[in-house]
């Protein structure tokens, strides 16, 4: 079992960036995923961060990962997480630099590339969520 949760712990904030050889942003909101010890409670292994920036356009300033987990669906559930809080903040773009995380996640989360950058329409996005799962978009 796994978990995503925001990370108020700018401790661990850094020690995850660390450990996945990823620069700490310590201005930035971050969310983490991780895999659940059988007790449920306890983190057994991390399988990645996203470190952002709440503003208009969001800057996704960093999406990592163990090599492991480069496809792995958490790391989906951890971007979505993501674009959520953003749009519940009323934050209408995301957007984020190709080398800030994996294509294939990018562009399974409806992320565009578009004049060199990765963007998405976080309202279009919520209207119709599914058909960017299908690759349709």
């Amino acid at each position: 079992m796994f978990v995503v949760r925001p990370l108020e712990d700018k401790k661990m904030q850094k020690d995850i960036c660390t450990s996945l050889s990823v620069s700490y942003e310590p201005a930035a909101l971050a969310y983490y995923a991780a895999n659940l010890a059988p007790d449920k409670k306890t983190i057994a292994e991390i399988i990645g961060i996203c470190q952002f920036l709440p503003k208009e356009p969001a800057q996704i300033l960093t999406l990592a990962c163990p090599p492991a987990f480069t496809k792995d669906e958490a790391m989906i559930v951890l971007l979505r997480a993501v674009m959520y809080f953003l749009h519940r903040l009323g934050i209408h773009k995301a957007e984020m630099m190709p080398d800030a995380g994996s294509e294939e996640i990018l562009s399974r989360s409806g992320f565009l590339f578009y004049n060199g950058i990765y963007q998405l329409d976080l309202d279009v996005f919520y209207q119709a969520p599914c058909k960017y799962e299908s690759g349709k978009e």
